[in-house]
């Protein structure tokens, strides 16, 4: 009777040395090969939007200056599809009538530094301001008239020495804002892929802000503006592919969604140049195509089989290495005092029994 007594006994503890000595490895094991990865995924995880008021959402219904996320906004609009939270993993920092050499000059001095860290997706609209605050400093300074007013026609004598002369003036510094678009978009996104090499930059070429206007300007203006125009959207265009054709950026084409489309996705019919909400839309959709064909990543923590032979190693690695042991060792001195308490117990009933 007491052989298998001990025998009984001696299988118990076996079986709670083998489960303690499993639930051990599995532990380690959990805590040891912890790891986080990168895996791919469809949609961008965190979203900045620089630019001008085309991304500020200027002209919109409950636009306010300052705030650039009340808005049905084309940046805002690819937020909500891709389902990204306002100064969580969403940033809107454009600013109205941003030239890109004012950008240009924003990034370089880091101001965004940490926004494109973060960002798995770079929006940016600029460029027309480069052309559009000149053309508007001679209509209203020199012309004294302006292109928010009732369907007109500005008719004036180009031939005279004083206008004539505003007029190169004006000519001339678009011609060298357009020189200088260039050295600015590189400069950009040089600086962007400094701090985040792996993010996605997107930028949009300029729609004609004159198509469509109620006032009638003379063709020595229009003609002069759109091929500027033209030259801006060339310029973007080249210069999205480096030298050695490596992809600079990517390009949204606007210009040709929006052409021949003023009226009806502008607010050109209220004199106002900028994007409605039909308009918005189609800026949306043109960048989206760009996006949805994309590959993102993010991290997630996995535990990842390995060898048993490493699981030691990486085991005493883990910060919790010495909780688990703490564990294990508690469950034997509970299972060991049971079976101590056991015995005693056995032995007393064997004992009384004897008298």
């Amino acid at each position: 009777m007491v052989i298998k007594i001990k025998s009984k006994i001696f299988s118990i503890i076996c079986v709670i040395l083998t489960l303690t000595a499993s639930f051990a490895d599995s532990i380690l094991t959990v805590f040891a090969e912890q790891t986080t990865k990168q895996v791919e995924v469809s949609t961008p995880q965190c979203m900045l939007v620089l630019g001008d008021s085309i991304s500020t959402g200027f002209g919109l219904a409950n636009y306010k200056k300052g705030n650039n996320y009340n808005t049905n906004s084309y940046a805002n609009l690819l937020a909500k599809k891709y389902k990204l939270s306002q100064k969580s993993d969403y940033y809107n920092y454009a600013i109205d009538g941003q030239t890109s050499l004012e950008l240009y000059s924003r990034v370089s001095a880091g101001n965004y530094d940490e926004d494109i860290k973060k960002s798995d997706l770079i929006l940016i609209s600029v460029g027309g301001n480069d052309l559009l605050s000149a053309l508007l400093d001679f209509i209203n300074g020199t012309m004294g008239t302006s292109l928010t007013g009732e369907e007109s026609e500005i008719d004036f004598d180009f031939t005279a020495p004083d206008i004539l002369a505003k007029l190169n003036k004006m000519v001339e510094t678009i011609s060298n804002n357009i020189t200088k678009l260039k050295g600015n978009l590189i400069g950009i996104t040089d600086k962007i892929y400094e701090i985040n090499p792996k993010a996605e930059v997107v930028f949009q070429t300029v729609y004609n802000p004159l198509d469509g206007l109620k006032v009638k300007m003379p063709s020595i203006i229009t003609d002069v503006f759109v091929s500027r125009i033209d030259e801006v959207n060339r310029i973007i265009n080249m210069n999205a592919t480096t030298d050695d054709n490596k992809q600079r950026y990517n390009v949204a084409d606007v210009y040709t969604s929006f052409s021949g489309k003023s009226t009806e996705l502008t607010n050109i019919s209220k004199t106002d140049i900028h994007p409605n909400a039909k308009g918005h839309e189609a800026i949306s959709e043109c960048i989206a195509q760009i996006v949805d064909e994309k590959t993102f990543y993010t991290s997630i923590t996995v535990n990842e089989k390995v060898p048993k032979t490493q699981t030691t190693s990486r085991a005493v690695k883990s910060p919790l290495f010495a909780q688990v042991i703490i564990m294990i060792t508690l469950v034997f001195i509970v299972a060991l005092s049971a079976i101590i308490i056991l015995l005693k117990r056995r032995k007393n009933k064997y004992s009384i029994k004897r008298y």
